[in-house]
């Protein structure tokens, strides 16, 4: 088995470079920069004008309904710009002094443009996280079972569709989108259909209750890559917690837990008659001596076992071994749970409103494999998606041969 995986880790390796100068030569040459450089101004000029409206209408939505305010200049020396200063609103005489002077002294604090500005802000991009991560998408399995595009029979292998299942690494509408990257590289002779089955913020547990949705669209090929969630729910009480409230999960994966599960989906997606590629989670955080590094490494290990104890049909991805080569020898970022929020925070701004280059994001942070400390940067994100072009391309002939004999048959 570890001969056969070699063989086929060197024979998918050989065909990625190809895959890779494909869809470089197929991308055209001229740009529409001018277009991102548009939508980026704007976007940019729309945040300065939030933040203008938000430190000049303030104290007036705070304030408006008491009658004794007046109008002071908004900076010293400015003669035009002013705004409206009121007075402490009192409370009733019963109140407690101790009290009336704690809510005195948060109605200040309240009343502070500052305070507004990142107030609102907060607001504003909690809003734009929700509405990326709960947006529904037309390329996923369910809406491909919903547009009956699968027969109740076997469907053909040739329009067998591919499906990529994960987390948002996968999702990629917070990370550069290595499945969308995958469309474009698979060529019209291969005549699949891609379903994005990446849900965010899911452990392994959540993808095993899931997987009988994926087997109903009878897949040719599935890619799973899973278990970055469970590395951080490992990594920290606080965001376990949030794993097992809000992702629903019944405990917190361990090593041991992982490759039963992974091992499962590994056995029935294999009986359904796909072929599998299990994928290695890739670095959390860009230390290379991190002790979340050591486990994720130890997660790869893992995983190329399942791959290796899965015979023919399954075959091992090492995403880890490729981003763990990315990272500087010194000196990287560790994972931070405070530092990776706030940064995916700045980042769906960056992809779904100014619409920047990932690239430049990635060289702005100083970061060599991921876009955050955790989700994939664009060189990363397309080598996966040449790997699993080369998968899926060079065992298509084969499975038209087992369809055409099981057919003779």
């Amino acid at each position: 088995n570890s001969k056969r995986d070699r063989r086929q880790s060197s024979h998918f390796m050989g065909v990625v470079p190809q895959v890779i100068a494909q869809r470089a030569t197929s991308n055209t040459i001229f740009r529409p920069w001018r277009l991102r450089l548009s939508r980026r101004r704007g976007g940019r000029l729309a945040l300065w004008l939030l933040t203008t409206v938000c430190i000049m209408c303030h104290p007036w939505l705070v304030s408006f309904r008491h009658s004794d305010c007046t109008r002071q200049p908004a900076f010293a020396g400015a003669s035009g710009l002013s705004v409206q200063h009121c007075p402490r609103a009192p409370l009733g005489r019963t109140q407690p002094r101790v009290t009336r002077g704690s809510w005195e002294s948060f109605q200040e604090f309240a009343q502070d443009p500052l305070v507004s500005v990142v107030g609102w802000s907060v607001v504003f991009a909690s809003l734009t996280i929700l509405k990326v991560a709960v947006a529904e998408e037309s390329d996923t399995p369910a809406a491909f079972l919903r547009n009956g595009s699968n027969t109740p029979d076997q469907a053909p292998v040739s329009t067998s569709p591919v499906i990529c299942v994960g987390d948002s690494l996968t999702r990629g509408n917070l990370s550069a989108d290595w499945v969308g990257n995958l469309r474009q590289m698979l060529t019209d002779e291969a005549n699949k259909p891609v379903l994005n089955a990446g849900v965010n913020m899911q452990c392994i547990t959540n993808v095993k209750t899931r997987i009988e949705e994926v087997i109903a669209c009878k897949p040719s090929h599935v890619t799973v890559l899973v278990g970055t969630n469970d590395l951080k729910a490992q990594a920290s009480e606080f965001e376990g917690w949030l794993y097992k409230v809000f992702g629903k999960i019944p405990y917190i994966s361990t090593l041991e837990t992982y490759e039963r599960d992974l091992s499962e989906i590994r056995d029935r997606l294999l009986a359904a008659g796909a072929r599998v590629a299990l994928v290695s989670p890739p670095v959390l955080g860009e230390d290379i001596n991190s002790a979340a590094n050591q486990q994720a490494k130890a997660y790869a290990k893992v995983v190329e076992r399942t791959a290796a104890n899965g015979g023919e049909r399954c075959t091992y991805f090492p995403l880890f071994e490729q981003t763990y080569a990315e990272l500087p020898k010194t000196g990287g970022r560790p994972y931070d749970g405070f530092r990776f929020f706030s940064w995916l925070c700045l980042l769906c701004f960056d992809i779904h409103v100014f619409g920047r280059d990932l690239s430049d994001v990635q060289r702005e942070r100083k970061l060599g494999a991921t876009l955050d400390l955790v989700h994939l940067g664009p060189k990363a994100a397309n080598n996966l998606a040449a790997m699993t072009a080369a998968f899926v391309m060079t065992t298509i002939p084969d499975d038209l041969v087992l369809a055409a004999t099981c057919c003779e048959v």
